[in-house]
C-alpha cells in the first residue's frame, strides 16, 4: 500500500486532535463548584459585615416612629457583594479549567466565559433557595408580631412598600451584573491560566507568603 506523502490530508491530523485531551466534555463541573461554592462564602461573609455594620435590610420604621433610609443603602451593599462574588468565582473557574488544546482562540474565550457564568447561575440557585427559606422561617415567626404591632399610617406603609421594590431591584441587577462579571472575570482567569501569569497579580502584597 502505497503511504500518503501529504502531511495536510495524512491522518496524524486527526489523531492530534483526538489526543489533545483526555476530558471528552467541554464542560468542568470542578472548577464550577469551586467557583460557586467561593461566591457563596463570599456573599455570607460580605451580607454578615454589612449587617453587623448596620446595613442590615430592617423595618422602614425606626423605634421613635421615624422613617428610615438604611435599605437604600442596604440596597447598594447587596449590589456590591453580588457582583464581587459573582466576579470571585468566574476567576476561579476559568483559571481553574482545563483547555481543550485544538480549539481556536476564539473558542476557548467562549468555553472560559461559560463556566463562569454557570459558576455564577449555580451560586445564585443556592443563594436564592437559602434566602427563600430563611424568609419563610422569618415570615412565620413574624406574623403574629405583625397583627398584634401598631397601624401604619399611609405614607409609612408606601414607604414600606418602596423598600421591598428597591430591595428587588437591586437583588435583580446584582445578578445581571454579576453574571457579566462572572463572565469577564472568567475569560480574565483563563487569560492568566494560558499565559501562566503568577497569581501575584490577583492577590494583595500583605497577603502573599514571604
Amino acid at each position: 500500500m502505497a503511504e500518503n506523502l501529504n502531511p495536510n490530508i495524512a491522518g496524524p491530523n486527526i489523531a492530534s486532535h483526538s489526543a489533545a485531551s483526555p476530558n471528552p466534555s467541554y464542560l468542568e463541573w470542578g472548577p464550577v463548584w469551586a467557583g460557586a461554592i467561593v461566591a457563596v462564602a463570599i456573599s455570607t461573609i460580605l451580607l454578615q459585615f454589612g449587617a453587623s455594620a448596620g446595613l442590615a435590610v430592617g423595618d422602614a420604621i425606626r423605634p421613635d416612629s421615624t422613617l428610615s433610609y438604611n435599605f437604600i443603602v442596604a440596597g447598594l451593599w447587596v449590589l456590591l457583594v453580588s457582583v464581587s462574588a459573582s466576579a470571585a468565582a468566574g476567576y476561579i473557574s476559568g483559571r481553574m479549567r482545563m483547555t481543550m488544546n485544538d480549539a481556536l482562540p476564539e473558542e476557548v474565550e467562549f468555553r472560559d466565559g461559560i463556566h463562569g457564568v454557570t459558576s455564577w447561575a449555580l451560586a445564585t440557585v443556592i443563594v436564592a433557595m437559602a434566602t427563600a427559606l430563611m424568609a419563610a422561617i422569618a415570615s412565620a415567626l413574624s406574623t403574629a408580631a405583625v397583627s398584634n404591632g401598631p397601624e401604619l399610617s399611609g405614607e409609612m406603609q408606601n414607604w414600606a412598600a418602596n423598600q421591598t421594590v428597591i430591595m428587588g431591584f437591586a437583588t435583580a441587577a446584582g445578578s445581571a451584573l454579576g453574571a457579566a462579571a462572572a463572565w469577564f472575570a472568567s475569560v480574565a482567569g483563563g487569560k492568566h491560566r494560558n499565559d501562566g501569569t503568577s497569581h501575584h497579580v490577583v492577590v494583595p502584597s500583605p497577603l502573599r507568603r514571604k
